[in-house]
């Protein structure tokens, strides 16, 4: 038992992936259930498992899959990052599952994927969930996290990667900081560790598209045809209450919640009362 969810023998489930329209390789975990079907959407650099607790907890009552975003995770890599072909790859694999309606949970860039996939033309959406993203983050308040995600760590044990992140964040949990970046990382043949998500390989990530499509976002707002529901965490600098009122106040039918004790990983921090809230919205 975790924060307080019940294991449940066979979690997480082993990755399955499947090959989209467009050539690239998804990766997601299927918790399978015979509920209504949730799409959870992780934010950037992190993979499907920092959904694992809410969907462990959600289980019972919905067909939970998350998934790998492409160039995160066990996901193939590619050339195109942007926001509107990620929202082409939801699209894939809401074809892949054959479903005619979905709820849809994204946080921070998932968030961003999610409503513009919610906001464009026969999305076949039941509700969008934006945990901790809005018009005009503070986008200064992650600059530690980036900056950390930037940094080399093939001289780095697993082990020694996590103590510096606890060191480095407000409320350090080894545990959970262990898992996150077990996760997140890899070791190669010549047992040197690696990040697996390919923006900070490869190539800098592109914030500035990001951030000028979160500024798309009021705009979007009442073309999104289903309820939505607006997360932020209590700790979270990202977007304040009076942020996430005024964005949801922009939906057809927005709400917003603060889940406490949470900072920008909700999901992580705080999954129970995530989960909880969750469970109260989606039907």
């Amino acid at each position: 038992m975790a924060y307080g969810i019940p294991y449940r023998t066979g979690s997480p489930p082993t990755p399955h992936r499947f090959r989209t329209r467009e050539g690239v390789t998804l990766s997601f975990l299927d918790w399978a259930g015979e509920g209504a079907p949730v799409l959870f959407l992780h934010g950037g650099s992190l993979t499907a498992h920092t959904w694992d607790l809410v969907c462990l907890a959600l289980s019972d009552q919905f067909r939970c899959i998350a998934i790998d975003l492409r160039g995160h995770g066990e996901s193939e890599w590619a050339d195109d990052y942007r926001i509107d072909t990620h929202v082409m790859d939801v699209g894939a694999t809401i074809a892949h599952f054959g479903w005619k309606s979905v709820h849809l949970v994204g946080m921070s860039l998932g968030a961003v994927i999610a409503a513009h996939y919610a906001a464009s033309g026969g999305a076949r959406i039941a509700s969008l969930t934006m945990v901790d993203t809005g018009p005009a983050p503070d986008f200064e308040a992650t600059a530690g996290m980036r900056s950390f995600l930037a940094q080399p760590i093939a001289h780095l044990t697993l082990q020694k990667l996590t103590e510096a992140a606890v060191k480095q964040a407000a409320r350090g949990e080894h545990d959970k900081i262990f898992y996150r970046y077990m996760h997140m990382t890899r070791v190669a043949p010549d047992g040197r560790l690696s990040w697996r998500h390919d923006q900070q390989r490869r190539r800098p990530a592109d914030y500035a598209h990001v951030l000028n499509k979160i500024e798309d976002l009021p705009a979007l707002a009442r073309a999104v045809p289903c309820k939505v529901l607006i997360v932020r965490g209590g700790r979270s600098r990202i977007i304040t209450d009076e942020k996430a009122a005024a964005f949801a106040a922009r939906f057809r039918e927005g709400r917003w919640i603060t889940i406490p004790d949470a900072g920008h990983n909700v999901q992580e921090d705080n999954p129970v009362a995530l989960a909880r809230a969750l469970r109260a919205f989606l039907p």
